[in-house]
């Protein structure tokens, strides 16, 4: 961590700049990467930046996986044009309307009984709050 001083000019709300690498062994093979951010805020220690890394990787493996394991979104092969962005909008959209409703059933099921039954389906859409 340290303070910026020939950046001022181009960027004059900068205070700090955080390299922080990490290192992850699985097994015999053994991963570097290197994270930079930069703030305009005064934190003292390295850990609050790292804890912001990890909770927004966190945050986005839960998404993939979500989206991934209710939809197969992996699988999935459009490849004209903006086929693949529309269905994954699509997707995450219909993600968010059926974490919406408070059901004790999985993700899963809540999708697959709103595919068979229109009254239920009409029940989500009517309750989204999008």
């Amino acid at each position: 961590m340290f303070q910026p001083s020939g950046t001022r000019r181009r960027r004059p709300g900068l205070k700090m700049i955080v390299e922080i690498t990490s290192t992850v062994d699985y097994g015999e093979r053994t991963t570097t990467a290197t994270r930079h951010y930069i703030s305009d805020e005064d934190f003292p220690k390295a850990a609050y930046f790292n804890m912001l890394g990890r909770s927004h990787w966190f945050i986005e493996k839960q998404s993939h996986w979500n989206l991934d394991v209710t939809s197969k979104e992996a699988t999935c092969r459009a490849r004209k044009k903006y086929a693949a962005q529309d269905l994954s909008a699509i997707r995450k959209l219909a993600m968010q309307i059926i974490k919406g409703d408070n059901d004790k059933r999985s993700i899963r099921k809540r999708c697959f009984h709103a595919s068979l039954s229109q009254d239920y389906l009409l029940e989500l859409l009517l309750s989204a709050h999008i």
